[in-house]
């Protein structure tokens, strides 16, 4: 009885050893699953990690080509975009690499050690300027990457071009001496009130001449322009001036601006200016001298462009040259108030003034003058050559946006 008891005894140990060795059989294949499963997550964790860092650094790279393209993005005016560092005549680059004050490189290294490289490729029209910017995100390991491309159109800060050289809403009165050229039309002076060339001032405007061989596809072609001939002369007003213009004179101000500029003097300001200036507190000569960028430009008080001044142009021409061709990088010049142009200051783009002008010494100016106040007195020897391209070229001041659809995120 005793050893039945004890064979019984023994037969329910042996059990619990077998359970014993299934459970921990079981428990061993599930730590092994758990742990092939935790090493999934952390690859599958540090992918989702790089593969983040990659994403933002390819943000950081379009950021930073906004940011460069609102400046201007082709800086040097020779139709060279920033393009991949392999591209044999690429001369303008996004990012100071060795950080030695000079643009050299399209990759940048950001403080996580990731990385983006960024180009730009021109995909403008002849009525819009457009930009596609491509940003490749690279993670700190160079094992992930992504890309973003986006279009950006500048918004364009001058979408009615003026077609004269000098246009007034009120009174035009030139007491001094004034040579006025319109290569590419018929009309130099348009006003809505009266123009008084003064007889007794040495006044002289030029039109297109049909004579000209090649008459008249040279009109409104600044690249191939009319050979000009004389109309109008002191005291003698030629049909190349146009006075008592109603449909100028009964323009209130903000309507003559809309005309231009297609919004408000209060939305343009707050919306497409890049140049917000003071006369009262900046040296509004000093700030807009040699700019080499398109600008957008507001002054808002009375102002004199001291002698000297060269606005619209990136360089100082030797002796008395002017600035031509991609040396040109003209500004949208708004001055809330009057101006005053002295000496020998040089104005390229387009010159918007709210109040009067007058000018003493030899102002010279390429592209279009507006004065919407009155009257607009012309006292020094201006010299005033329309230029259609040039007022077109303004709209590379223009800011950046977004054209919708363009955004794309994936590979």
């Amino acid at each position: 009885m005793v050893m039945v008891d004890a064979l019984q005894f023994r037969q329910r140990g042996a059990a619990s050893l077998l359970i014993s060795l299934v459970l921990l059989a079981v428990i061993t294949l599930v730590s092994l699953n758990t742990s092939r499963t935790v090493l999934v997550e952390q690859k599958v964790a540090a992918n989702v990690y790089r593969s983040n860092m990659a994403f933002e650094a390819a943000e950081a790279g379009m950021e930073l080509a906004l940011a460069y393209i609102g400046g201007g993005r082709d800086r040097d005016s020779d139709g060279i975009l920033p393009a991949d560092v392999s591209t044999p005549d690429a001369d303008e680059f996004l990012f100071d690499a060795d950080n030695d004050g000079t643009n050299d490189s399209n990759t940048f290294t950001l403080a996580n050690g990731a990385s983006v490289t960024v180009t730009l490729e021109d995909l403008s029209t002849s009525d819009t300027v457009a930009t596609e910017i491509v940003s490749t995100g690279l993670s700190d390991d160079n094992m992930a990457t992504r890309t973003i491309t986006q279009v950006v159109a500048l918004v364009n800060p001058l979408p009615n071009v003026p077609e004269n050289p000098l246009l007034t809403r009120g009174t035009a009165i030139i007491s001094g001496s004034a040579d006025v050229y319109n290569a590419e039309g018929h009309s130099t002076i348009w006003s809505g009130g009266a123009v008084d060339l003064g007889s007794s001032a040495t006044i002289n405007t030029f039109i297109a001449n049909p004579a000209d061989a090649g008459y008249p596809n040279c009109l409104g072609d600044a690249s191939t322009p009319c050979v000009t001939v004389g109309s109008s002369d002191s005291g003698i007003a030629g049909l190349d001036v146009i006075e008592q213009d109603s449909s100028l004179a009964n323009l209130t101000e903000d309507e003559f601006f809309e005309n231009f500029f297609g919004m408000p003097p209060t939305e343009y300001r707050n919306s497409m200016v890049t140049m917000d200036l003071d006369p009262a507190t900046d040296d509004v000569s000093a700030e807009v001298h040699l700019s080499t960028n398109p600008e957008v430009i507001w002054v808002d008080g009375d102002v004199t462009l001291s002698a000297g001044t060269i606005v619209g142009c990136g360089i100082d021409p030797p002796g008395n040259d002017h600035c031509t061709g991609a040396q040109i990088s003209p500004v949208i010049m708004i001055v809330n108030g009057t101006l005053t142009m002295q000496g020998n200051a040089d104005f390229y783009g387009m010159l918007y003034v709210m109040g009067g002008t007058s000018g003493h010494g030899n102002p010279y100016s390429v592209g279009s003058i507006v004065v919407a106040g009155e009257p607009s007195n012309l006292t020094g020897s201006f010299e005033i050559h329309y230029n259609s391209d040039v007022l077109r070229r303004t709209s590379e001041g223009g800011r950046p946006a977004s054209s919708g659809g363009s955004w794309r995120d994936f590979n």
